[in-house]
């Protein structure tokens, strides 16, 4: 294996690809049909998305970056662990030397705090580069000291998941916000004479709080399919994880329990989506439900049943892709919701 291959597969390509997708999903997928809506089904200059195309691309790469960053300080740190657990898929060390894995991780992440510097000073606020150094932070971290505490590392995997799609809303968010004034004025040339400005203002307030809320949605989405992906790998981990002393759940209580608890986890989700289920046959929305139903929540339960008879390495593997494609479709969601929101 070459150099170059051994680095894309180090840095997990794919996982990044699918990281990009689900920001520029929310962006495209949610945040403009709903925006499209209120401005009456007509795409008018001035009342959209605020967050320049660029910035928006230079944001996902910044992302994506920290992210290729963690799964090399990850490998890094893990290479004894991976020698009993995944011995055919060892880079670093192997195929990568060690000093070139850690020189890497540093410059990628440097990179990418340079690019999330410029965006907090575009949008004006500097608070927002705090994301990505607690990101980077909590990734360090997870690889030399999280990941080997029951539960800690999955909620700190799963809370980074979450902000995939949060930090593609909370940026757009932030530039419609700032804004806000200009939006409304452009608005008012299309609408009836005298309508009050307090008026518009106000029904693009609830129409910002209405994209909040689809994103907190997709990322609560985003953190408990992590969560129970996570726990799975875990118990797929069994043998490495003990031998090398991390008390993962399947370690510490065995992996009867921490079934159980990927188990548990799981039919929350199923319950939570089937609450979103209730609210969509209420409002006769009919195919969202099915789609909910056959893309999610069927698959979901196959994963709690198979769970139970899972016994090998590969079956947990396999149950993990199945997870992984769960999220998936959840991501897919976004297409949907856009055609059937904007009927274009």
């Amino acid at each position: 294996m070459n150099s170059i291959i051994a680095f894309i597969k180090l840095i997990r390509l794919p996982n990044l690809l699918i990281i990009v997708l689900t920001q520029y999903t929310i962006r495209y997928g949610i945040i403009y049909p709903i925006i499209y809506n209120f401005s009456g089904g007509d795409i008018i200059a001035g009342v959209g998305l605020k967050m320049d195309e660029i910035d928006f691309f230079l944001l996902s790469l910044s992302t994506a970056m920290i992210a290729a960053a963690g799964y090399i300080i990850n490998d890094y740190f893990d290479v004894k662990v991976d020698r009993v657990n995944r011995p055919d898929k060892i880079i670093v060390g192997k195929y990568i030397k060690r000093r070139m894995a850690m020189g890497s991780h540093l410059v990628i992440n440097a990179i990418a705090i340079l690019l999330a510097s410029y965006l907090a000073y575009k949008l004006g606020n500097w608070k927002l580069i705090f994301i990505q150094l607690l990101s980077i932070g909590a990734l360090w971290y997870y690889s030399t000291m999280f990941k080997k505490q029951v539960l800690v590392g999955n909620v700190v995997v799963a809370l980074l998941a979450a902000l995939v799609p949060f930090v593609s809303g909370l940026y757009e968010l932030i530039a419609q916000h700032a804004d806000v004034d200009n939006t409304v004025n452009t608005l008012l040339f299309y609408l009836e004479a005298q309508t009050p400005f307090a008026d518009v203002e106000y029904s693009l307030h609830l129409v910002l709080r209405n994209i909040m809320i689809w994103t907190i949605g997709f990322s609560f989405f985003a953190f408990i399919s992590t969560m129970i992906r996570e726990i799975i790998k875990d118990i797929e981990d069994y043998e490495g994880d003990k031998k090398y002393f991390s008390n993962t759940l399947a370690v510490i209580y065995g992996k009867e329990k921490a079934k159980r608890v990927a188990q548990g986890i799981a039919i929350i989700m199923i319950g939570l989506i089937g609450y979103l289920q209730y609210m969509q046959f209420l409002a006769k929305d009919m195919a969202t439900l099915m789609y909910f139903l056959f893309a999610l929540q069927v698959p979901t339960i196959y994963v709690i049943y198979n769970l139970n008879s899972a016994k090998e390495k590969s079956d947990y593997s396999k149950l993990s892709k199945n997870v992984k494609l769960i999220m998936l479709m959840g991501i897919a969601y976004t297409a949907f919701f856009y055609y059937s929101t904007t009927n274009l």
